[in-house]
């Protein structure tokens, strides 16, 4: 890349915003639909802002070619810049119409308008809009759209846009629908779908008893596929109104799925475009989690109708703004209709695994971020997920009564406009009645704070001191960091294994954090155990002494699923830490004696009344990845052999426990229910369990044949996986025949078919990237798809760091040269698959030296993308 390019790729800093100097008030669009020459007609009524009468209006515009330009019905003077147009010396109030065209077939990056798989589809968030036509392309510009859709003559029965449809018929051979939007809206929020669909159709009464039609548009002859969605549709819509009184303002609610798509889905304003994998569910072809996930996603879009679409961003580095609160309205929302317990114990595992990694990356920044190159590359876990947690903090501070009374006069205040994360604290702060001042370190700061705790017991006093301390390491931006304000959720447990409440304690049972160093008395038994951080009630990495025997103690008693799993965890975590140089040498480790008998304790106890859900997520052990975030630097081998020792031992100590529980536990149908949910994990984690004792008492013949039967008697696709995975990932004989019955079955089903590239894609050795070099040239892979690209590259870079990360240096080269491939194509889905390596320095030299050296080879390609040059080059500065 030559430096001139390098010079026109600057950061954008926070601090630099400036009030529009125009906005827009109404939009008028029509669009003549072309797969390589859509033209688009664009009437604009912009009002000046600012007393800066010689301000010129500029409008953003990309790749687009304009045909002409009018001010106020007359040709007028402007000038084309390399990002738009510029036009001088306007009045105060008028009309700009203008006509250009666009090529929707050649749009390959996904963003602005773009056609593929027979679909005309936009996205427009963060700037998409601008690729589609001249405009204000700022989330602080709110207007009013109509939009007119002109269909090509075959192909597009189905025209969309935002808003209420006004009129629809045909012209010329040509369909047409014209949409209005009540609500001014922000560019991004812009949405337009044509194309040919099944429509699942269904209506919702709202608490006021207004009628709203709701509509999902699905693949031909994906009908059936669309009826969980539509449900999950319903329950979000009365959940938004039981839980928070906010009812649907439109006459009509549409949700459309496609398969190209970048992200997951996309919240446009009462037209919300799904992908495919988050709608199209049933149990023959998607799994438990697919189920889960698609209720989860579909509340997280409707959610936002109102935290986003009515109330918005003044710019995007408040996108946490709306994602944040957003996210922690979708996992309550899944939390109530679902599963609590696993619901949060999801949410803990991506802040522990994705985000605590992203903190001690390169590319570790605050929840709100000061500065940024490409805004794509902010999409990030530490925004959404780790900002999701700073709302709940706030939640668990205020309570729930004044938590919903704070969120409603926050949506009222700030009905129609856009708003900055410090509107939403201070409104908050009025509404509540709290100070959040010092909470707000959390959006200013990053990384993750490490709390360090310790007791004694005060026999004179009978008190139990607590002495709790914080720090937090310096990030790239940020060398000293202040202390954070935070609840910290506690109980105590007594040597019965029965809660105690000292009279000390909130009734709330939270105490709060906010000094580098504290202490806190409690009036206590002398053999009174603390149990600290209940709930994850803060995103911390906790130090605590506590002994085996009492990790045991409060695994078998405290009612707390965090506090369950994360004894678990951490007594899986002592045995990885305390055996990892015994495992670099490869020599025989000990058997994780207590560990095993607190795992029988539980087996001997599970019956079909028991929480399964629960019960399954305390016995896993836990992956690699989730391991390599509890140590500052990676001996990936050393944690592999490690890891692979521990589940070991455990399946064979207590393999006859896994098949007496594999005989007992079954699920009462197909079907997907949340019950059935937790029997078939737990039945799965058995019989993968069993396989892995088989293997290791070289009774691999057995093993290969238990998981070909679960694999043909398995009627659902969660049981099919799980087989799958276990012939593939332990090597089994089966795993050639249940391969190509998959194959067979399923090859011309993208979705379902991306089971088969990701089985093989994740293999934790080096197999798996010999496996998606031969992938790559299956009839059923297409590069330009992104759910195919992160089923197969995306699975080996960030599912798999065992592969990605092997001592040949063959999973770099290929995700490299993936990576080089997709920067043409979609830059953003590139970026994304390129986060593993920037952490390069925490592994071994000749690995640094390895990746180091194809992070140098991409940043010498002559069009490196913005958003891969963010990245990298952040990684080579740090």
């Amino acid at each position: 890349m030559t430096a001139e390019k390098r010079n026109t790729y600057k950061a954008q800093k926070r601090t630099d915003y400036k009030a529009p100097n125009f906005t827009a008030t109404d939009i008028d669009l029509t669009f003549t639909l072309d797969d390589t020459k859509t033209i688009v007609k664009n009437v604009t009524r912009f009002k000046r802002l600012t007393s800066d009468a010689k301000a010129p209006l500029i409008l953003n515009g990309e790749e687009l070619k304009l045909n002409y330009l009018k001010v106020d019905g007359i040709n007028y003077k402007f000038k084309e810049t390399k990002n738009g147009v510029e036009i001088p010396s306007v009045p105060d109030e008028f009309t700009v119409e203008l006509e250009n065209e666009i090529n929707p077939s050649a749009n390959s990056s996904l963003m602005g308008l773009y056609k593929s798989n027979g679909t005309f589809c936009t996205q427009c968030e963060p700037e998409g809009f601008r690729r589609i036509t001249y405009s204000l392309d700022r989330s602080d510009v709110l207007a009013k759209y109509r939009v007119t859709i002109i269909g090509p003559e075959y192909g597009c029965g189905v025209l969309l846009s935002n808003g209420n449809l006004i009129e629809r018929g045909t012209k010329k051979n040509r369909p047409y629908a014209i949409w209005e939007d009540p609500f001014p809206k922000p560019s991004y929020l812009f949405a337009l779908v044509a194309g040919t669909f099944d429509i699942v159709s269904d209506t919702f009464i709202t608490m006021s008893g207004r009628k709203v039609d709701l509509e999902l548009y699905v693949d031909r002859g994906a009908y059936e596929r669309g009826l969980w969605a539509m449900q999950s549709i319903k329950d979000s819509m009365k959940w938004d109104e039981d839980r928070w009184g906010l009812e649907f303002d439109l006459d009509n609610f549409k949700v459309v799925a496609v398969d190209f798509f970048n992200f997951g889905a996309m919240e446009n304003k009462g037209l919300n475009v799904f992908n495919s994998v988050y709608v199209m569910v049933d149990p023959t072809c998607a799994t438990d989690t697919a189920f889960y996930n698609v209720q989860s996603v579909i509340g997280h879009e409707y959610f936002h109708n109102y935290t986003g679409d009515r109330v918005t961003l003044r710019d995007w580095f408040q996108l946490s703004l709306k994602e944040s609160l957003t996210v922690f309205r979708d996992q309550e929302f899944s939390s109530d209709v679902a599963n609590r317990a696993l619901t949060r114990l999801h949410a803990i595992n991506v802040i522990r695994g994705p985000q605590f990694a992203e903190d001690a990356s390169p590319m570790a920044h605050p929840v709100r971020p000061e500065e940024v190159m490409e805004m794509n590359n902010f999409y990030t876990v530490t925004i959404y997920d780790k900002g999701a947690e700073i709302i709940r903090m706030i939640h668990t501070l205020i309570g729930e009564s004044r938590f919903k009374k704070a969120l409603n006069d926050y949506l009222h205040k700030y009905d129609g406009q856009a708003v900055t994360i410090e509107d939403f604290l201070c409104c908050f702060e009025e509404s509540a009645g709290v100070d959040l001042s010092q909470f707000r370190r959390w959006y200013t700061q990053a990384g993750t704070p490490h709390v360090k705790a310790s007791w004694i017991y005060d026999e004179e006093n009978k008190n139990l001191v607590l002495k709790l301390s914080q720090h937090t390491n310096p990030t790239r931006d940020q060398q000293v960091k202040e202390p954070f304000y935070m609840p910290i959720r506690m109980s105590f447990l007594d040597k019965e294994g029965h809660d105690v409440h000292p009279a000390e304690l909130s009734s709330d049972g939270y105490i709060i954090l906010n000094e580098n160093e504290q202490e806190y008395r409690f009036t206590l038994d002398r053999d009174t155990l603390p149990v600290i951080l209940r709930d994850f009630s803060a995103p911390v990495k906790l130090d605590a002494p506590y002994t085996m025997e009492q990790l045991q103690h409060m695994l078998s008693f405290c009612d707390d699923a965090f506090i369950k799993v994360d004894c678990a965890t951490t007594m899986q975590n002592r045995y990885i830490h305390d055996n990892l140089e015994i495992a670099a040498a490869q020599s025989v480790l000990k058997e994780p004696a207590e560990l095993i008998a607190s795992y029988k304790a539980i087996l001997d106890s599970v019956d079909s009344q028991s929480d399964l859900i629960l019960i399954n997520e305390t016995l896993k052990i836990q992956s690699i990845a989730n391991l390599m975030e509890t140590f500052d630097k990676i001996n990936i081998d050393a944690i592999k052999y490690a890891h692979d020792a521990l589940e070991t031992k455990v399946a064979v100590s207590l393999v006859n426990e896994f098949v007496e529980l594999y005989g007992k536990i079954r699920a009462s149908s197909a079907n997907y229910s949340v019950a059935d949910m937790g029997r078939r994990a737990i039945n799965n984690s058995a019989l993968h369990m069993i396989a892995v004792a088989k293997c290791a008492m070289d009774k691999k013949k057995e093993a290969s044949d238990i998981v070909l039967n679960h694999y043909n008697s398995s009627k659902n696709m969660t049981d099919k996986l799980q087989a799958m995975t276990d012939a593939v990932h332990l090597d089994l004989e089966c795993k050639t025949e249940i391969l190509k019955s998959f194959e067979k079955d399923w090859s011309k089903d993208a979705l379902v078919f991306d089971n088969f590239f990701r089985v093989q894609a994740t293999v934790p050795n080096k197999s798996a990237i010999d496996n998606v070099k031969k992938l790559l040239s299956h009839p059923s892979y297409d590069g330009r798809n992104p759910n195919r690209v992160r089923a197969l590259a995306g699975a080996l870079a960030l599912s798999n760091p065992v592969a990605l990360n092997d001592i040949s240096g063959e999973g770099y080269d290929l995700l490299c040269k993936q990576i080089s491939a997709l920067n043409d194509i979609n830059p953003s889905v590139a970026a994304r698959i390129l986060t593993p390596l920037l952490s390069f320095r925490r592994l071994d030299e000749k690995r640094q030296g390895m990746i180091l050296n194809n992070l140098n080879s991409l940043m010498q390609m002559p069009k490196l993308s913005r958003s891969i040059y963010e990245k990298v080059s952040t990684a080579l500065k740090e």
